[in-house]
């Protein structure tokens, strides 16, 4: 169910009387779930025939922000392909190197909890703070730099600007009040400032500044925020969520493992409602989660840049299957 404190992106009717298009949502991910995502897109283009620059709707939550911005900038499947591939030629944007690296305030001995107030709140208003964003706020301020992670998107645009593609939402949380928040072409940030909001993970990554308030990553809240398209003037909806995706129970091998288990089984839930909110207000919904086999290739640590070709690769082989299996679905839930 949609929070009372969630920022609604479409105005109107729930219903709104004329649909036509796809919408895209990009869930988080890291930089696995970046090459995972990239992978999935190349497929839904060369099985289903359809081209993400295409999506009159686009919707991300951290990796997918940067994701759908680069998309809603120019970049298209074929250049994703060739950057995976080492294929791009030098002064191609998605090989862009951050001029200056950005200056992170040095950790102190005992780092303590950036958001404690939201915390608090989280105790004592359950109803208005998702559990998960309140525990956020018990992680120390992050001081790992996105700027290397960011570079295409710094390439592409300039700061303060949004996009060519005005129906592009970017999501992000509020550190202070806890609400999710939809930034869009309405003024309250430039696209870079958004982008990098939503992909500052808690004790990861510093939280960005937006007109004096904090802001971090969306996936606090939910790994796709998908629900928020509900009243988007399309008539289907593709969800790429990177982690998310039924897990077969077996013993963890590691405590990266165990956690993994526990955060996609977590993730998949919330996902399942998101997507039956929308089912309900009558979109076609394609939704697309990581096999086995492609959980293997990521590994446990979405933040590591060592499985990103291999992802990338593992999902490129799993793409055919998982497309032609999202259709199936879907006409299946139509037809019934």
């Amino acid at each position: 169910m949609v929070s009372a404190h969630s920022v609604h992106t479409w105005s109107g009717s729930p219903k709104p009387p004329r649909r036509h298009g796809k919408g895209l949502v990009i869930g988080a991910g890291g930089v696995t779930g970046l090459a995972w995502s990239a992978a999935t897109l190349v497929s839904l283009q060369e099985v289903a025939g359809w081209r993400a620059s295409e999506a009159r709707v686009l919707l991300g939550t951290s990796q997918g922000a940067l994701l759908v911005s680069l998309l809603a900038s120019g970049i298209d499947v074929d250049d994703l392909r060739r950057w995976y591939r080492r294929e791009l030629p030098d002064g191609h944007p998605l090989r862009a190197k951050p001029p200056a690296r950005q200056v992170v305030a040095p950790v102190r001995k005992r780092p303590l909890p950036a958001a404690p107030k939201l915390t608090l709140r989280g105790v004592l208003q359950p109803h208005r703070v998702r559990p998960s964003v309140a525990l956020s706020g018990l992680f120390p301020a992050g001081t790992m730099s996105l700027d290397d992670f960011l570079a295409p998107l710094l390439a592409l645009t300039e700061p303060g600007e949004w996009l060519g593609h005005p129906a592009t939402r970017v999501v992000a949380v509020d550190y202070d009040s806890g609400e999710r928040v939809a930034f869009g072409a309405d003024g309250r940030a430039g696209i870079q400032q958004a982008v990098r909001a939503s992909c500052s993970v808690p004790g990861v990554s510093p939280p960005v500044t937006i007109d004096g308030r904090r802001y971090v990553d969306g996936a606090v809240y939910s790994s796709t925020s998908a629900d928020l398209l509900v009243g988007a003037p399309v008539d289907e909806i593709v969800v790429l969520a990177p982690m998310a995706g039924a897990t077969r129970w077996q013993r963890p091998r590691s405590k990266g493992e165990a956690v993994d288990m526990v955060l996609r089984r977590f993730m998949q839930r919330r996902l399942e409602a998101e997507v039956s909110a929308l089912r309900r207000a009558g979109y076609q919904v394609r939704v697309f989660t990581p096999t086995l086999a492609d959980r293997a290739a990521m590994g446990t640590n979405p933040l590591s840049g060592r499985q990103r070709i291999a992802t990338f690769e593992a999902a490129l082989r799993s793409g055919p299957a998982r497309v032609a299996e999202a259709m199936r679905q879907e006409s299946k839930l139509a037809a019934g």
